[in-house]
């Protein structure tokens, strides 16, 4: 797999850790691991903590100024050997620690995977001057490291592949059965709100005021006294 396919791949295992894609795997059948689980595979560590004992003994026996080379040679070859020490024991170790808590995640193995290549290329540079101008009990130690340290860079890579080809796997077969899966019933409509029930009119409710009978307000004609 080269750095193009690692890199989509790592693409879409990202996708796929989205919290929605998380709830739809959640409801998916679970499926078998194409892989072996990760206690019976080799982590991070113990991959490459080996190869940086050897390199970090092999740096201990150094002395640049003893190598049979110009001065500035001998400072570009200091300012390399102080920048390997300072990640051997500062950088990387943290990126170590990251790749064991997650040995099957290859978005934690990727960071110490790459620190260890640009780690590997500085050691080449210094290789290159330790052949030509160190003294063999210098030089040879430090090439036994280098070798070393090779194997380990290959040896995780191969895991980083590894595991990028499982989540690949386990990305594909949740996509299968997505597809596969019959799709979702349609919810049913909601039934349409009961109509308001009618007020009733109160009892004690004010109807219309019946008219009042008129009353005569002429007064009686007065009658004329009976005659005697």
């Amino acid at each position: 797999m080269n750095a193009t396919q690692l890199r989509r791949s790592l693409v879409t295992l990202m996708i796929f850790s989205l919290p929605g894609a998380a709830q739809t795997a959640q409801a998916l059948p679970a499926q078998t691991p194409p892989q072996a689980a990760s206690q019976t595979t080799p982590n991070a560590s113990s991959i490459l903590n080996p190869a940086i004992s050897t390199l970090q003994a092999a740096l201990d026996g150094i002395r640049v100024e003893r190598w049979k080379t110009s001065g500035s040679v001998r400072g570009e070859a200091e300012d390399n050997i102080a920048s390997v020490r300072r990640d051997l024991e500062t950088t990387l170790p943290p990126l170590i620690t990251a790749a064991d808590a997650a040995p099957d995640s290859a978005a934690q193995i990727l960071p110490a995977y790459r620190n260890v290549e640009a780690l590997y290329d500085v050691l080449l540079r210094i290789s290159s001057v330790a052949r030509l101008a160190a003294p063999a009990q210098q030089s040879d130690p430090l090439e036994q490291a280098i070798s070393s340290m090779e194997s380990s860079r290959r040896a995780l890579g191969d895991r980083l592949q590894s595991v990028t080809v499982a989540q690949e796997h386990k990305v594909s077969t949740m996509q299968a059965a997505l597809h596969a899966a019959p799709p979702p019933a349609p919810a049913p409509a909601p039934c349409p709100p009961a109509p308001a029930a009618a007020k009733k009119r109160k009892s004690h409710a004010r109807t219309a005021p019946h008219p009042k009978p008129a009353t005569n307000t002429t007064p009686a004609p007065a009658t004329a006294p009976s005659p005697h």
